[in-house]
């Protein structure tokens, strides 16, 4: 009978160390690949027609706002759309804000 006890009590120590175990093997998992999968998310969504499509009406909005600035706001803005748009290609640009991009990047 007592025998029967601490094999049930040592089987639930054990499946108790297994389950810390497997959980502390999960967060080391889940701490090597949530990086991996939230940059090619972040890739992802970057390709995605509505987050282009986005930038490309922001861009339009500063452009209009820079063109109606006096010299201290054109520099204000020109800051926040380097700041804003540093990695954005504007291969799929129109003319006119692909010029206005080029322009507020000093290029």
């Amino acid at each position: 009978m007592i025998k029967k006890v601490l094999l049930g009590i040592v089987g639930i120590v054990v499946l108790i160390a297994l389950a810390f175990t497997l959980e502390l093997g999960g967060l080391q998992w889940k701490m090597f690949f949530a990086p991996k999968h939230e940059a090619v998310r972040r890739k992802v969504f970057k390709q995605t027609r509505s987050y282009n499509e986005g930038k490309m009406q922001d861009l339009a909005k500063y452009k209009f706002e820079y063109e109606k600035a006096d010299a201290s706001g054109k520099a204000v803005i020109a800051s926040t759309v380097r700041h804003m748009f540093a990695d954005f290609q504007c291969d799929e640009l129109p003319y006119q804000l692909k010029t206005f991009l080029k322009e507020m990047r000093g290029y």
